[in-house]
Parts: C-alpha cells; sequence; structure tokens
C-alpha cells in the first residue's frame, strides 16, 4: 500500500492519496493519476521491502513522500517430528510470532494436547504430508523425526522447495554422511550447505529445552538475515490482524482511526515505521 503523506506544492493535491500495488495490478485513487506511473517504476523494490518504510520518489513535476506498507505472508515454521524437542520449539515459535505446522507419523506424538500452540498438527506419514503441504519461500522448516531414516526423507522432500531455512538435527558423524549421500545422488554442494546441520547455534545446549532455544535463536538469525545473508520477507500476525480488525469494523459500519507514526523528532536510522488503529466499540 503506497500513500501520498507529503508533496510539493504541484503534487500537494494528491496528499492522503493511495494506490494498492500487488505483483498483477495497481489499484485505489492515485490509479489514474500522473504519479502512478511514477511509483509504478519502484514496484519490485516496494515488493521486496519488508515492513513500512517512507520512500522520495521523483515525479515529471515535482517530489513526493510514499508511506510504503508492504503485507507478505506470515512466516511459517514446519516442524517435521512431534518429540522432546519440538515441543518447547513449537512454544518458543508461538512466541516469535510464527504459522506453525507439525507433523508426525505417531498418534501419540500428533495432536492439539500436545501442540496448542501450533496452528496445525498432522498425523500422517512424512512423505504423504510433505506432498499435501505448501512450502514457500517464507517457510522455515525444522527436521527433528525419530530416525536418520525419516530425517534424510524429510530432507530430500523439502530440498526440492526453496523455504526461508532447512535445519536437521544429527551428530557430525551423521551430518557427514547425509551430505555424502546427497551429493551422491546429484545434490550440488552449495545446496547440501545451506542446510543448517547439525541444526541450531553452538550454545553448549544439552536438553531439549535448551536445544530449542538454539534452534529458535538460528531461525531469527536466518529470518533477519544475520546468517544465510537473505532476509526472509514475512509479515508478523499482528500486521494482517490488524487488517482485519478494520475490515470487521466496515463490516459493523463502525468508523476507524489508524494512526502511523512515521517519523520522530530524534528518528533513528532504520527504525520501522510504528502502527496503531482506533475504532469504537472493537477492541482486540
Amino acid at each position: 500500500m503506497a500513500t501520498v503523506i507529503e508533496a510539493d506544492q504541484t503534487n500537494i493535491q494528491f496528499i492522503g492519496k493511495r494506490l494498492l500495488i500487488t505483483e498483477s495490478q495497481l489499484a485505489g485513487e492515485l490509479l489514474e493519476s500522473p504519479l502512478a506511473s511514477a511509483i509504478q517504476r519502484h514496484k519490485q523494490s516496494m515488493l521486496n521491502q519488508k515492513g513500512a518504510q517512507v520512500v522520495e520518489i521523483k515525479t515529471n513535476t515535482g517530489l513526493v513522500n510514499i508511506l510504503c506498507e508492504c503485507y507478505h505472508p506470515v512466516a511459517k515454521l514446519l516442524v517435521l517430528g512431534g518429540g522432546h524437542i519440538a515441543q518447547p520449539l513449537v512454544n518458543i515459535a508461538s512466541l516469535l510470532q510464527y504459522e506453525i505446522t507439525v507433523v508426525d507419523d505417531r498418534p501419540a506424538f500428533a495432536n492439539k494436547q500436545r501442540f496448542a500452540a501450533a496452528r496445525l498438527v498432522i498425523c500422517d506419514s512424512f512423505q504423504s504430508a510433505l506432498r499435501q503441504h505448501k512450502i514457500d519461500k517464507g517457510t522455515s522448516v525444522v527436521i527433528v523425526t525419530r530416525g536418520h531414516k525419516h530425517d534424510l526423507e524429510c530432507l530430500e522432500a523439502v530440498l526440492q522447495f526453496e523455504p526461508a531455512y532447512i535445519g536437521m538435527i544429527g551428530s557430525k558423524r551423521r551430518v557427514k554422511m547425509v551430505k555424502e549421500h546427497l551429493i551422491g545422488k546429484g545434490y550440488s554442494p552449495e545446496v547440501v550447505n545451506q542446510v543448517h546441520m547439525p541444526i541450531g547455534i553452538a550454545i553448549g545446549a544439552e536438553t531439549p529445552e535448551e536445544i530449542a532455544v538454539s534452534i529458535a535463536a538460528q531461525l531469527v538469525a536466518a529470518k533477519n538475515g544475520v546468517i544465510g545473508g537473505k532476509i526472509a520477507l514475512t509479515s508478523s500476525r499482528q500486521q494482517w490482524e490488524m487488517l482485519e480488525q478494520i475490515l470487521k469494523a466496515k463490516e459493523q459500519l463502525l468508523p476507524v482511526v489508524l494512526a502511523t507514526i512515521v517519523r520522530t523528532k530524534a528518528q533513528h536510522q532504520g527504525r520501522q515505521v510504528q502502527k496503531c488503529w482506533y475504532c469504537p466499540m472493537v477492541h482486540v
């Protein structure tokens, strides 16, 4: 969503006007304006940004400042294996705003009582579940099954996609065997080396809870580009929930005020735009 928040005198009539930008189309109040083509030239960079930013755009008639708010899919976490590490990991990942799916082929380890914080718990074979589950660039995959055979089976299936992160548990000896096996099957060393195995950041973790913390830390580092060098284009559940609440207010014919802090007196470089909304009689 691109909103004109500042403009020179020649473009002052466009302040507050919006343009909705997707990969396939443009829509909104600015669609027929001379600003639309100028904004469209920045479309790809806008769609590749995370969160909200103020962007200065030069048009044929002058300069405008655009508040660009980009909404990506919610960060997703696919946990393959419902054992003792998966339990604390799911609880931590829920606090980190992941949308979580857990897969295990054992009913005692794949149920909502065990994983209350997960959006979806699937009790099925790993192969069957992976055939039906969508893995995209916003998905992180953690492989912590109960055995080497299942780990390898899951890893080979996941490598057919381009997830944001892949991590697999295992000893150094086991990891060496897995890498040799994958390279022997034709996977490039570059692809194999993108898999985080042994999984987790080295913190001397011993208990399932400590291992879960090390995995969660690595997930955050990968998502933020600290490792791998690429920031995952995802949005938080809170960002989407705000839009859902606005639509809910619209259905109830209630007025809504959306307040966005775009600049402060002591503006910190790289500080994200802050946002809140208010609607009478609607509470979140």
